[in-house]
């Protein structure tokens, strides 16, 4: 006869079981995008004649640069998704990390102060206007809610080289390259695409893809 522990045992291995089908499922019902996006010649962003930065240490080198891989409909139409964890653009060696980011529409971002000196981070962006003030480690940062899409150019007011770009997408369907340029987009529902790739000069790269289940499109965007 059966007991307790012995029907629970078999209770769970039939919940293991059911979920790698749901899972193997998915993957079948979906496809994979990925290739490398040429991130071309990266140049620091001119700064004001004579600008000397200040700061008790040594400014520390910048994020090596990343673009930001997306896939859009054209109808515009996105699935609903939980909301998204609270992200980080943080202050620190006197640089913004990351220096290239996205986030979904309604998406809250803080941005903390790991420098022992302060910052003073805002933005003039069309999409999101924000001024935090100075602020020191010690300090929490504010949360900003980023509840247009668009490019968002952020800046410290005291430190003049430091810049961190922050895309604010409606699409789910966005991953940052590694430092080489390549990209995965995994689980994407079949169909065409515009594939678009911002680089860390704010251009926009762009091509067209067909999204196949259980199929992994190769692609390369380049000028």
């Amino acid at each position: 006869m059966p007991t307790a522990h012995s029907e629970l045992i078999v209770v769970l291995f039939a919940v293991v079981a059911a979920l790698c089908c749901a899972d193997a499922s998915s993957a079948e019902a979906t496809g994979t995008v990925a290739g490398t996006v040429e991130l071309g010649d990266v140049r620091p962003v001119p700064l004001p004649p004579g600008y000397k930065a200040r700061t008790k240490k040594a400014v520390a080198a910048p994020d090596a640069p990343r673009a930001i891989v997306y896939l859009e409909r054209d109808d515009g139409v996105y699935p609903a998704l939980p909301r998204s964890p609270v992200a980080d653009i943080g202050q620190q060696g006197y640089q913004f990390r990351p220096g290239v980011s996205a986030v979904r529409t309604g998406s809250q971002v803080a941005f903390p102060n790991h420098d022992d000196e302060f910052h003073s981070v805002f933005s003039y962006s069309r999409a999101k206007r924000f001024d935090l003030g100075r602020f020191r480690k010690d300090e929490q940062s504010p949360l900003i809610t980023f509840d247009q899409p668009g490019l968002v150019k952020i800046y410290c007011e005291i430190h003049k080289h430091m810049r961190s770009l922050l895309l604010v997408l409606d699409t789910p369907w966005f991953v940052e390259t590694d430092t080489e340029g390549r990209f995965e987009l995994a689980q994407i529902p079949p169909g065409d695409y515009r594939l678009r790739a911002l680089l860390p000069s704010e251009e926009t790269l762009d091509s067209r893809v067909t999204v196949v289940a259980g199929q992994t499109v190769q692609t390369t965007l380049a000028k």
